[in-house]
């Protein structure tokens, strides 16, 4: 089966360069397993502290992390993540 390799979307639109940040943000924080150090979010994400600590900060105004030293998901962003696969593989599957 090919693999479809296609931009993230929504509703017919390209995300923006924030938005792609804290997705990054939340499947590195999901597939880590584990608390993460801003130092390491940094260098997984190759980003700018800058950019990663708006997503950081729109990520928690959201509930999905709790900042601080190091950024963890919480249990909701843990739902949120796993939901959000589960229906791309449904999608893609369908």
């Amino acid at each position: 089966m090919p693999v479809i390799a296609m931009p993230a979307r929504k509703c017919g639109k390209s995300f923006s360069h924030a938005e792609q940040f804290e997705i990054g943000l939340l499947n590195a924080l999901f597939n880590a397993g584990h608390p993460m150090s801003v130092s390491d979010l940094e260098t997984k994400l190759r980003c700018t502290r800058r950019d990663l600590f708006r997503a950081i900060t729109a990520q928690y105004r959201l509930g999905n992390v709790r900042k601080g030293q190091p950024v963890e998901l919480t249990n909701s962003g843990y739902i949120a993540v796993a939901a959000g696969r589960y229906a791309g593989a449904v999608a893609v599957a369908a």
